[in-house]
């Protein structure tokens, strides 16, 4: 009993761990400079430590700001959370996997 209990424990601690140990604080801090860059820290709400990153694959024309060798290509998005009451979102920041660098970005809604 003792052990399942202790199995249970080990596997919630581990399964909550915060955005700085998922590998990706590099390519968040990439997105989070393009976006003061382009002086849209306005449309961002909360920490850019906890924007989510995913994997995504390029479309043609959806994605501003990029080289066409990406289309087709997975790529990481980086999603900031959007302040409310704003007349655009935040734009989600495309980020090449290997580089690190900021690739191109999806207009904000």
């Amino acid at each position: 009993m003792k052990r399942t209990i202790l199995l249970l424990l080990c596997l919630l601690l581990t399964g909550c761990s915060n955005s700085e140990e998922d590998g990706y604080k590099e390519v968040r801090k990439a997105g989070w400079n393009f976006i003061k860059q382009n002086k849209w820290e306005n449309r961002v709400s909360g920490d850019w430590e906890q924007a989510k990153v995913e994997a995504y694959t390029v479309d043609k024309g959806q994605a501003q700001f990029m080289d066409e060798q990406y289309i087709g290509d997975e790529v990481l998005r980086v999603e900031f959370e959007d302040r409310a009451n704003t007349a655009a979102g935040a734009p989600v920041i495309l980020v090449d996997q290997e580089t690190k660098r900021v690739i191109g970005y999806l207009p904000g809604e």
